[in-house]
This record gives C-alpha cells, structure tokens and sequence, in this order.
C-alpha cells in the first residue's frame, strides 16, 4: 500500500457575486477568501485579538545596529580629533611664517644700510682708501666716465 506524498487539492471555494475589491467584502489572509464584514451582531465585549508580535528588532539585530552607531561615533570622534590638530598645525605655520617675514623685513634693511654708498665713503676714508671717482649703483649699472691723465 503506497502513502501519498501531497495531500490531494481542494477545488478553489466560489467568489461572492460582489467580487474581491466590491466593498462589502473585507480582506481575506493569505490563501483564504476574503471574508464578509459584520457589522451587526459583533460581540463588542469579548477584547480584541491579541497582536501578533513582529519577530524584528532581535538581539542580534540591536547589537549590529549597536555596534554599527559606536563606529559611525568613532569615526566622527577622529575626524573632529584630526580637524583640531590640523588646526594647530595651521596656527604654528602661520606664525612661523609671520617671524619669517619679520626676520626678512629686517634683513633688508640690514643690507640697504651695509650697502649705502655714504656708509661705504665713510668706511673707505678710515681704511685710507682713496674716494672713489665714480660711484656704480648695482640695481641700475652705467659705465663710468673715463679718468683723465
């Protein structure tokens, strides 16, 4: 004697004369019919169904979404760490640079008062040098005249 595998099938119920979308039928749950409402003869003081509870968030669920905020924080907590220090960073270089400037600024005028042609005279005659016959400014060159004889 064999056992079947499946169980036979059932023909499908008939539909109402209204139709599934007619607005005198309600929804049906999966694979059923849609069912009549009632709304007379309803027993009001029985309570309501319990709710069926979704199966979502699960532990596992909570931790990964857990888990994932505490890096999404982390990563925002090092880049907030890196934005200060770049910071600093910028302040030390532009101070830097400012006593660059400075230190430039002063260095000019170092050498425009080492190369002034008075200071040079000056400095020339207590070497006992002989006063010079032409003076040549080295930002705009011209030849000197020739000394006479």
């Amino acid at each position: 004697m064999s056992i079947p595998l499946r169980r036979p099938s059932l023909p499908p119920l008939p539909r109402p004369a209204g139709g599934p979308r007619s607005p005198r039928f309600g929804r049906g749950r999966r694979g059923q019919p849609p069912q009549p409402w009632i709304l007379t003869g309803r027993d009001v003081s029985a309570p309501p169904p319990a709710h069926r509870r979704l199966a979502w968030p699960r532990p596992a669920a909570l931790g990964a979404l857990a888990a994932g905020a505490v890096c999404a924080a982390l990563l925002l907590v090092s880049l907030r760490m890196d934005s200060i220090r770049l910071r600093y960073a910028l302040a030390d270089a532009v101070r830097a640079e400012q006593e660059l400037l400075d230190q430039q600024r002063r260095l000019i005028v170092q050498v425009r008062h080492l190369r002034d042609p008075r200071r040079l005279e000056a400095l020339a005659g207590e070497l006992g040098l002989a006063p010079a016959a032409c003076l040549v400014d080295l930002d705009h060159p011209r030849a000197c005249p020739e000394p006479a004889p």
